[in-house]
């Protein structure tokens, strides 16, 4: 099991995740929401992620790598 703790900056990657959209030109407007939706997106999935990480260091006993799976899961797509 991995014993060092894993954070991914959440500005940094949801940028990484607008730029690789490959939005296709419905103008600026419905570019910029389309955008905005996935940034913000990905900004709290990574949140989520960070504090799941950070809470499996918490555990009294062996780091429960199937707990953070399980609330990975439960993480509906948008």
């Amino acid at each position: 099991m991995i014993d060092k703790k894993i954070k991914i900056d959440s500005n940094e990657f949801a940028c990484a995740v607008v730029a690789g959209s490959g939005f296709k030109d419905d103008g600026d407007l419905e570019i910029s929401k389309k955008a905005l939706i996935r940034y913000l997106t990905a900004y709290y999935l990574i949140e989520k992620f960070n504090r799941l990480e950070a809470s499996q260091f918490n555990f009294t006993k062996k780091p429960n790598f199937e707990y953070l799976m399980k609330a990975l899961d439960q993480i509906k797509p948008v």
